[in-house]
């Protein structure tokens, strides 16, 4: 799960900010997969349930387009300074991670009910 977290704050300094943008929009893409399977398991819960389930995924939706937006804001040329930015996209991939995580935990306890 790491690389599906992880912006690669690690990674080379000289990075440009195209290249950046282009890897967190790839996490972006593979959290909105995720998130996609997720809702398609709270519509198969008891109704019951639904709502509940429903407002979980919202925060996980919620946290995607928070996410989505930012990458719209990010600096794409090369001589940007990314550290910043790097810490505020990982800020927002953890709290995207959260969200999601306490939406499957729901949802697989429905399942077990």
């Amino acid at each position: 799960m790491a690389e599906t977290t992880s912006t690669g704050a690690g990674t080379e300094p000289e990075e440009s900010g195209k290249a950046f943008v282009e890897r967190f929009e790839r996490l972006l893409d593979g959290w909105r997969g995720r998130l996609d399977e997720l809702l398609v398991q709270v519509d198969l819960a008891s109704k019951d349930v639904r709502d509940e389930l429903h407002r979980r995924t919202g925060a996980v939706e919620n946290a995607y387009l928070a996410a989505r937006k930012r990458l719209g804001e990010l600096p794409r040329d090369a001589g940007a300074d990314l550290s910043s930015v790097r810490s505020g996209a990982e800020q927002l991939l953890d709290d995207l991670r959260q969200a999601y995580q306490a939406a499957e935990g729901a949802v697989r306890r429905s399942r077990d009910a």
